[in-house]
């Protein structure tokens, strides 16, 4: 089974995020900030991370800085209130980017794509 670690600070958007990804299998990781994440990504294997960026302290970019320094194959797919070209000019290297207004039937579709193979 596929691993996803959420990395997100509003805990009703990781709510929502669980109740989608876990019914389609895949186990899921929670962390709210960069010291949580970057705990599970050295302890578990991480497949993909969703990841927000606007977030207290430590943002999203120096997250991903984190992931593709410990870890380059681990496929990140940025999710941000931010639209997907501010998202793309931010992280010009995720794998994929979901605009959290497209809603989470597209988010699944995004992480299945990612994951499949």
């Amino acid at each position: 089974m596929k691993k996803v670690l959420i990395v997100e600070d509003e805990q009703r958007i990781t709510d929502i995020y669980l109740r989608l990804l876990v019914p389609a299998g895949y186990i899921v990781r929670c962390a709210n900030n960069a010291q949580a994440a970057t705990s599970i990504l050295v302890r578990e294997n991480i497949d993909l991370v969703l990841l927000d960026i606007k977030m207290p302290k430590i943002n999203g970019q120096k997250i991903f800085e984190i992931i593709e320094e410990y870890n380059p194959d681990i496929k990140v797919i940025v999710s941000s209130v931010y639209p997907v070209e501010k998202q793309k000019e931010l992280l010009p290297q995720a794998e994929n980017y979901f605009d959290k207004s497209e809603g989470p039937m597209n988010l699944l579709a995004k992480v299945q794509h990612a994951l499949a193979g």
